[in-house]
């Protein structure tokens, strides 16, 4: 292949995104650049116009770009174009919605006696919703909302392969579609019929791009007697480009800093009220996972843990030595502890401990961007100079896995690099060199998801994934070739 003079480099590793929730992104009303109460007012009233009877979906929204006052229906009660209107759109983290008063009612969100478990329905000072869903109350509106049709999935996720493509992503690793994962148990079956999907797509060579799969913890039994668990790809040739596999399970142990459900050793400094929010309280919801993640480690899968706040690591760290304890080291392991934000004091405390224990920390650096300036204002600036301590986790010797959470933020792999070089967030300390993080999304990535010497890398022996780059620029992608085509 002639280039042409043109920079030729591996292709990127994504190690954690949201696939066909990506996809769905992309057709969905962005929010991310509303800067104002009123624009935000004014961008649903737009959408609700121009759909007429039909749902307005979106995300992106952030309070903190209009001082930090979140949406409440209080802001468009008596505003004509509302009423009977249904909105429902995501905060920026995905922990957080907005629904509109007709939203709330078809999901049966009525009052202070609406309880769902692992959720939180906030409340005004009459006792009636404001509109705002946090963590497993976010299902009971996604529930609500029509669900999409197999073939409007399809075109998400090629939407989705197109987006990623573009941007020198070659290998992805897929944590599903994000309504399902809230749904909990009811959301398996949706999963599996998506993962299905790219395994019929992979039969025929119309899979596009590399994808390592990962479902519930709590599916865990699926996952080990399922044909796809980690028969994976060895090699390509001529007969067999398997692209598609299963690598391991999740589970979420906290939620968001955005959403101040991140759980924090300490209450949180502009509501003295909380600490964020366990998935997996102290005692016997703790022992249920305990239970899970124990067998599926035994079975030989990858586990993978959402931790945000410092007391889900310090909860993450805890079982993966209580795994330890029950079935012994295990060189493949590679416990993945996703996002590791924040640190308990002193910093390089719980890094000592993953690279002892062997846990890797798949971070997302493009955040910074999104929480870097809020984190002070949310924690104190004591704890946030453990925020993202991605200097702390390599002088530690702790694998780095690039990632971006997409959705959450864009997947554009220059970004993520650039905000780990640059930070911004007044702790350059922690900041890492352009090759470091460059690792951390190339052979970082392929690390994480057991892929060492196949992606990530150019050497002989690896798919013949890369990126051509434009002669005259760092980050202007000309081609992107996934098994050299």
């Amino acid at each position: 292949l002639d280039c042409g003079g043109r920079a030729l480099r591996s292709g990127f590793v994504d190690a954690h995104a949201h696939v066909v929730t990506g996809g769905f992104a992309l057709d969905a009303l962005d929010l991310r650049g509303v800067r104002s109460k009123e624009e935000f007012i004014e961008t649903l009233a737009r959408a609700i116009d121009a759909g007429k009877e039909k749902w307005v979906l979106g995300h992106g929204w952030d309070e903190t770009s209009w001082g930090g006052e979140t949406p409440s229906n209080a802001w468009t009660r008596g505003d004509e174009r509302f009423v009977g209107a249904k909105v429902w759109v995501t905060r920026t983290c995905g922990h957080v919605g907005f629904a509109s008063e007709a939203a709330l009612e078809i999901a049966k969100i009525t009052g202070a006696k609406t309880v769902i478990a692992g959720g939180i329905v906030e409340l005004d000072d009459e006792g009636a919703p404001t509109g705002i869903l946090k963590e497993l109350a976010t299902a009971a509106m996604s529930n609500a909302v029509p669900k999409r049709s197999r073939s409007e999935r399809d075109e998400a996720f090629k939407r989705a392969f197109e987006y990623l493509l573009s941007k020198g992503i070659t290998t992805v690793g897929d944590f599903g579609d994000i309504e399902s994962l809230v749904a909990g148990a009811d959301g398996y079956a949706q999963l599996w019929e998506d993962f299905e999907t790219l395994e019929r797509w992979d039969a025929v060579g119309d899979l596009p791009i590399r994808i390592t799969s990962y479902m519930p913890l709590g599916d865990w039994a699926s996952v080990q007697s399922h044909v796809a668990w980690n028969s994976g790809w060895t090699r390509e040739n001529e007969t067999a480009a398997s692209r598609v596999r299963l690598g391991g399970v999740k589970a979420f142990l906290d939620g968001s800093l955005g959403g101040r459900t991140a759980a924090m050793m300490a209450p949180y400094l502009d509501d003295g009220s909380t600490s964020g929010h366990l998935m997996y309280p102290r005692g016997k919801r703790e022992k249920i996972l305990r239970k899970q993640a124990t067998l599926a480690d035994a079975a030989g899968l990858q586990i993978a843990v959402h931790a945000i706040g410092d007391a889900a690591v310090e909860q993450a760290l805890e079982l993966l030595a209580s795994i330890e304890a029950a079935n012994g080291e295990r060189s493949l392991r590679r416990f993945r502890i996703e996002h590791s934000q924040h640190l308990t004091a002193p910093i390089d405390g719980q890094p000592k401990r993953f690279k002892r224990l062997g846990a890797v920390a798949s971070v997302q650096p493009a955040q910074i961007a999104l929480d870097g300036r809020s984190a002070g204002e949310k924690l104190g600036e004591e704890r946030a100079s453990r925020y993202y301590a991605l200097r702390t986790f390599l002088e530690n010797g702790v694998p780095l896995a690039g990632g971006s959470d997409w959705p959450i933020v864009s997947a554009d792999v220059f970004a993520g690099m650039r905000a780990a070089v640059e930070r911004g967030d007044g702790h350059e300390s922690q900041s890492l060199t352009a090759e470091e993080a460059t690792t951390m999304f190339t052979r970082g990535g392929a690390h994480a998801l057991t892929l060492d010497g196949l992606v990530g890398t150019m050497a002989p022996g690896a798919f013949a994934d890369f990126i051509i780059l434009d002669s005259s620029s760092d980050s202007d992608i000309v081609a992107t070739y996934v098994g050299g085509k």
